[in-house]
């Protein structure tokens, strides 16, 4: 019976495989058909539009369903780029979104120029359509310690008076303050209020920023964007050469096998994210050599390899597809329009972020931790933790000594494993997946020369199991201390390419000065707030304290509703110099 539950489950995977595959075989037809379902794109909102180097860019991005302004039921992941005046790329990130959104952040180094960038919003669909579906929006940089820094005499400035700030105000939905007016270092809340369900459970960030732009500030919202970005269709012809499929399970990762001598169809190709929390896929080419990997789970790790797994696979090639390429070139770049109070604003703005980047140390942002991690075989595993036994000096006696229902053989000199079945019985000709911190290792010499001090645990699965488009007589999987397991193992079977990887989810920092733990410490944030993931369903209200810094600050909410409309709330609050006294 179990035989015939185990023949069943491969039946199902095998037509789940032919599925994934056949995203690849769209006909030009299907693909507008699939454009009627993802008529998206991207918005993103900043934490202001004018930087020094030495501070941080702070973002998120939206990406909207075109003829409702909900967030994407469909493409799992975003970019974002940004592109100097040269139309050179500084950083491209990659994003999963969770609920049609995601944000990350980047630190502006000294090595930029002084000049307007752009920021570039975009997914993978959008690729196959025209450069004006993309999101861009201005970004201006300012290098103070780079001698061609813009000249800011009166030639170049525009007149302060465009500097106003007012608070901007929405009937169904407020920010509520107690007063206006603080001191340095004081205790801030901020109370929200709705009228609907759906302003409550909608989608936003909040940001606190002084408002010392040292430009004319002209932060983008939606409703503009919107008016100069209309639902409009493919206006661009789709090919099977320049087609960049969607993404919508999670990241994909593809690539073409090819040989001079050996069938490209039908192989087994391997990926491995190696560490302890790894990710593993295994797939099979089509009729061109091509395969295609979905990871549904964000991984940043860096450290991704790509092999074949065949008996001849020294007889073949591997190649990493290149991603699209964004079009930039007719991105116009604007002059910086400084104004008269720019080379003030600057010189406090230096300052400032010399000083809290110097306390960086005790000011750090934190990792979000990721999820406890499940391997795919998931908990029907039995598991052994080595510091629970004896430790033995070589991997031969490890594996004889602790791993039960696990035995090696050595057969000219080449080392094997093998996983008795449930069944006494039965006869297995199916050699076990075996995996080392996710890494598949078909060739085991190697291996059994490494230190199984380093070795933290070996998990075991029993009878035959079907991963992908390929089939085991069990799993034996070590996971090493430190995650870190590498093989000397080369050629051009197996590569390790250099991957765009997806950001991180980090938790901001915020002072506390309930206690005089930090009293001594200076506080010369200009951002005293970024709260990208705001769930007002959570909490209608939020505490955050000032700075040292006084002057006026930007209270802002932005984002969508659940039924899609617009929302961007502005309310100014002032902080009062108190060390003067």
């Amino acid at each position: 019976m179990d035989r015939l539950k185990y023949l069943l489950a491969i039946t199902l995977l095998l037509s789940y495989q032919q599925f994934t595959l056949a995203q690849k075989n769209n006909s030009v037809a299907d693909l507008y058909e699939v454009d009627k379902n993802l008529n998206e794109s991207i918005f993103v909102t900043t934490n202001t539009n004018s930087f020094v180097t030495g501070e941080t860019l702070l973002y998120k991005i939206f990406c909207i369903d075109k003829t409702t302004n909900t967030p994407t039921k469909y493409t799992k992941i975003g970019y974002i780029a940004l592109i100097d005046s040269n139309k050179k790329i500084v950083f491209t990130h990659k994003l999963f979104l969770k609920n049609g959104s995601s944000n990350g952040d980047f630190f502006i180094p000294t090595t930029l120029e002084t000049g307007t960038y752009k920021i570039i919003g975009y997914t993978s669909w959008m690729l196959n359509k025209s450069p004006e579906e993309y999101f861009n929006t201005d970004i201006y940089i300012v290098n103070p310690y780079n001698e061609n820094q813009v000249n800011t005499s009166a030639d170049s400035t525009i007149d302060s008076k465009e500097l106003t700030f007012a608070d901007v105000n929405n009937n169904d939905i407020s920010i509520d303050l107690k007063n206006k007016t603080f001191n340095n270092r004081e205790q801030v809340q901020l109370k929200f209020s709705t009228l609907s369900e759906d302003y409550l459970k909608g989608n936003y960030m909040i940001s606190i920023r002084k408002t010392d732009g040292f430009l004319a500030q002209n932060k983008m919202v939606f409703s503009e964007y919107r008016k100069t970005n209309q639902n409009t269709a493919f206006n661009s012809e789709i090919t099977s050469s320049n087609f960049t499929l969607p993404e919508l399970r999670g990241e994909i990762i593809s690539g073409r096998i090819t040989s001079s001598t050996e069938e490209i169809k039908n192989k087994k190709v391997g990926l491995s994210i190696i560490g302890r929390n790894y990710d593993l896929k295994i797939g099979k080419t089509d009729d061109q050599g091509r395969f295609l990997f979905n990871i549904e789970n964000a991984n940043p790790n860096p450290n991704i390899t790509v092999q074949l797994l065949e008996y001849n696979k020294e007889n073949y090639t591997i190649k990493i597809d290149s991603p699209k390429a964004i079009e930039v070139s007719n991105l116009n770049f604007s002059k910086l329009p400084f104004h008269s109070e720019s080379a003030k604003n600057i010189s406090e703005r230096v300052i400032a972020s010399q000083i809290e980047n110097a306390y960086y140390n005790v000011k750090k942002d934190s990792l979000v931790a990721p999820s406890v991690f499940t391997p795919f075989y998931g908990s029907v595993s039995k598991e052994y933790k080595l510091d629970d036994f004896t430790r033995f000096p070589t991997m031969e006696e490890t594996i004889t000594e602790v791993v039960n229902g696990v035995v090696f053989r050595k057969e000219n000199k080449n080392y094997s494993l093998q996983v008795y079945d449930y069944d006494e019985n039965y006869e297995f000709s199916l050699a076990p997946l075996v995996l080392v911190d996710g890494l598949i290792l078909e060739n085991l010499n190697e291996f059994f020369t490494y230190n199984p001090k380093n070795i933290d645990k070996v998990n075991v699965v029993k009878g035959l199991y079907y991963y992908g488009a390929k089939s085991f007589n069990g799993i034996v999987a070590f996971t090493t201390k430190n995650g870190d397991y590498e093989t000397k193992l080369n050629g051009s079977f197996i590569i390790r390419p250099e991957l765009l990887r997806p950001q991180g989810k980090k938790e901001y920092f915020q002072p506390d000065y309930s206690d005089n733990k930090n009293q001594r410490i200076p506080d010369y944030r200009h951002q005293l707030l970024w709260l990208p993931n705001m769930d007002l369903t959570a909490a209608s209200t939020i505490t955050f304290y000032t700075s040292d810094i006084s002057g006026q600050f930007e209270v802002i909410l932005e984002g969508f509703t659940a039924n899609g409309k617009p929302v961007f709330i502005k309310k100014i609050i002032e902080v009062k110099d108190t060390t003067a006294h």
